[in-house]
């Protein structure tokens, strides 16, 4: 299994030492790890040459692309961050919308239509579910079909260490257990949900190039579907 791991903090805390524990029980034969906001890219400043004329061109380019390839590659995909003010962190944040460009309603790559992904999060106490939204509705755009998610609530403190063992101990056997989930997984088959964006958007598509004028430049975009064979001119 290739896998790849985007943490969302560079410290080794809570976050840490859960998403290790993971990774200790899953044994990924692949291994590959981005840590933000080290690896993140800058935020987005709004130029739309990704969407225009290509994300080759996007002035970040250079640290999107490595993570964009790895996830490319990868059999499961993992966020693992903490929830800050209720939410995804920032630069968790920035780096999905450099990934717009490949969501379904622009240029969906096929590769991403079979992933599994897995969401991890800890606070330490408020609800984790709003924080694990932003990253499962982009993973969702993205094609991305099987996208499961674990959430903690540390409440004793943010500092590993000083968590009861008791407390730590349940945090362990719960996040082994979610781990156990991802072995020896096999490609997913596209959900009802990514087959209703996916065909939402072919429709938008083809709209789009049925209005196009004959002697206009056709978009990126209907390019890349009409490559990709999912609509076709009459």
């Amino acid at each position: 299994m290739k896998c790849v791991v985007i943490n969302g903090t560079e410290q080794k805390g809570c976050t840490y030492m859960l998403k290790e524990i993971f990774l200790d029980e899953l044994k990924p034969e692949q291994l590959s790890e981005f840590y933000l906001p080290k690896d993140a890219p800058d935020y987005c400043t709004g130029c739309k040459l990704c969407f225009m004329k290509g994300e080759s061109l996007c002035p970040h380019h250079k640290k999107v692309a490595p993570i964009w390839q790895a996830m490319l590659e990868a059999d499961l995909i993992v966020f693992a961050y903490p929830v800050y003010v209720l939410r995804t962190p920032g630069h968790v944040k920035s780096l999905l919308d450099h990934l717009g460009v490949h969501w379904c309603a622009h240029r969906p790559d096929p590769k991403m239509f079979n992933k599994t992904a897995a969401i991890i999060t800890q606070s330490i106490g408020a609800p984790n579910n709003d924080a694990q939204k932003d990253v499962k509705t982009s993973l969702n755009w993205l094609g991305v079909p099987r996208v499961k998610k674990i959430g903690f609530g540390m409440m004793e403190g943010v500092i590993w260490n000083e968590i009861s063992e008791k407390r730590r101990n349940r945090f362990e056997s719960k996040i082994r257990y979610f781990a156990r989930q991802f072995q020896d997984i096999k490609p997913a088959a596209m959900s009802l949900n990514t087959k209703f964006i996916f065909e939402m958007c072919r429709m938008m598509q083809n709209n789009l190039l049925k209005n196009n004028p004959k002697n206009k430049e056709l978009s990126v975009d209907l390019k890349h579907w009409l490559e990709q064979g999912w609509i076709e001119r009459k």
